[in-house]
């Protein structure tokens, strides 16, 4: 009896050696994730330079098909774009320090997204030696820093002037944006300018829910 019962004690032992042995094996094992890049590598198809939609940083340029030399109509307009950009950024952080709504801090940030598109274009088109200017710096441009100068003492006035200079700013951007796509066919040039436009129609739409209209 005294000999049966030790054999029990001693298989039992030894099963649960066997299941703690299958446990830690199973521990050690690394199950792949059914989440697309969580464990497998990038999907099919995906490219890990692309952003997660329009205007977002990094966003793939599409290829450049035309290798002819730009016009200098198209220098300049990319040149002028890039420190359109700019401005608009520089002076919607201005304002989100002075005031305490969250339009100007929201759109600057995406303003950083847009000159940052724009600046593409410069480095693709080698267009790295022309100096880009800011509020802190001065700006290459007589129009855009005598835009800077005129706005940013309307919209320091007060917050209503403001929502009208970031108004002005929008619907300014969109012209220029419709008289540089006029300007070029080339794809990727296209590509950002169509981005930027309807950026800019955005940030137009909420300046006029800003200001009530």
């Amino acid at each position: 009896m005294e000999k049966s019962h030790w054999l029990l004690i001693g298989g039992t032992v030894i099963v649960v050696i066997v299941i703690i042995a299958v446990f830690i094996t199973g521990m050690g094992t690394s199950v792949p994730s059914s989440r697309p890049g969580y464990g497998q590598g990038q999907p099919p198809g995906v490219s890990r330079g692309q952003g997660a939609g329009p205007g977002t940083v990094g966003q793939s340029l599409l290829p450049r098909t035309d290798t002819t030399p730009l016009t200098s109509t198209e220098i300049a307009d990319i040149l002028f774009m890039r420190e359109e950009e700019q401005l608009a950024h520089d002076l919607y952080a201005r304002w989100a320090g002075m005031y305490g709504i969250p339009v100007f801090s929201n759109i600057a940030s995406s303003e950083t997204t847009h000159y940052s598109e724009v600046q593409q274009l410069i480095d693709r088109y080698g267009l790295t030696d022309h100096r880009i200017g800011n509020a802190s710096a001065g700006y290459s441009d007589p129009v855009i820093q005598s835009l800077h100068t005129t706005l940013a003492a309307q919209g320091d006035a007060s917050l209503t002037g403001a929502l009208e200079a970031g108004l002005a700013v929008e619907e300014r951007d969109i012209a220029d944006l419709d008289h540089a796509l006029a300007n070029t066919t080339r794809a990727d040039i296209v590509q950002v300018y169509s981005n930027l436009r309807q950026g800019s129609e955005n940030h137009k739409s909420a300046f006029l829910r800003q200001l009530g209209r």
